[in-house]
């Protein structure tokens, strides 16, 4: 499993995540990077996308993209779900150019929403329709605490609704956590359709730096290995002291060579 630097390790500690990620993780020794914004983030956003930009700045960084992150599935009403399938269509194109395996988002409403679950299923089906059928890119959905995808049965939801091989789950440790999930179970109900993993470290709902807080994450990585996921694992830190977060990126780093028994 390679070890991913998300952008978001680098948010509120430099005014761009991205050029900061490039800049510092490869100095660390991650590889890989996935693109969790601004500049994916929005409708308008992906409008705007430099990719020629990016791949530049990829190449003379010597790092690799994994993942992008885009708008949200779904949306409040049709145009919206329109909308918002267009950039994620157009963000599984920009990850194919970029050499990246999948493109990942949460659903665009809150909890509790009527009607939110089945726009976030129109949306995804209206993405299948767009991206080419020869795009390998995974399509993937994760779950955000408080959000219309959050509890093991919005995801069983979604898959039995879209039975498609590109389309699957990221798993989030930290919401999933926060939201009283059972990361090993849902690892092993979901198995082969896990095509993404957000790896976060908790202290409650409260994001803290990777092994420092109370997700077993050396179980989660073993219930990975059980069910055959051979993927990236992608760092996270969404923590309260970005000031910080430099050194807790290169905690979080050999922290997890240390897990997979790799050598630094």
């Amino acid at each position: 499993m390679e070890i991913i630097c998300a952008s978001i390790c680098y948010r509120g500690f430099a005014e761009d995540e991205v050029v900061a990620t490039l800049e510092n993780a490869p100095a660390i020794g991650y590889r890989f990077m996935e693109i969790h914004g601004p500049i994916t983030w929005t409708v308008p956003a992906v409008k705007v996308f430099d990719l020629p930009a990016i791949q530049a700045r990829l190449k003379a960084s010597g790092m690799r993209c994994a993942g992008i992150y885009t708008p949200c599935w779904g949306g409040a009403d049709e145009k919206e779900v329109d909308d918002r399938a267009r950039a994620i269509a157009a963000c599984a194109g920009f990850a194919e150019a970029l050499g990246a395996d999948h493109v990942t988002s949460t659903g665009a409403s809150p909890r509790g929403e009527p009607g939110a679950l089945e726009r976030v299923i129109g949306c995804v089906r209206r993405v299948l329709r767009q991206v080419a059928p020869q795009n390998q890119v995974k399509l993937t959905l994760e779950p955000h605490y408080g959000n219309v995808l959050q509890q093991a049965e919005d995801f069983d939801r979604v898959l039995a609704a879209v039975d498609d091989p590109r389309v699957g789950v990221c798993v989030d440790t930290g919401h999933f956590h926060s939201a009283g999930v059972d990361n090993l179970a849902f690892i092993r109900r979901c198995g082969r359709r896990i095509y993404a993993v957000h790896l976060k470290d908790h202290k409650g709902t409260v994001s803290v730096g990777i092994g420092r807080g109370e997700i077993d994450l050396a179980a989660v990585v073993a219930a990975l290995e059980e069910v055959g996921y051979d993927r990236g694992l992608t760092v996270e830190l969404e923590v309260e002291d970005p000031q910080n977060l430099p050194r807790y990126t290169q905690e979080a780093y050999v922290y997890l060579n240390g897990l997979l028994g790799q050598k630094l």
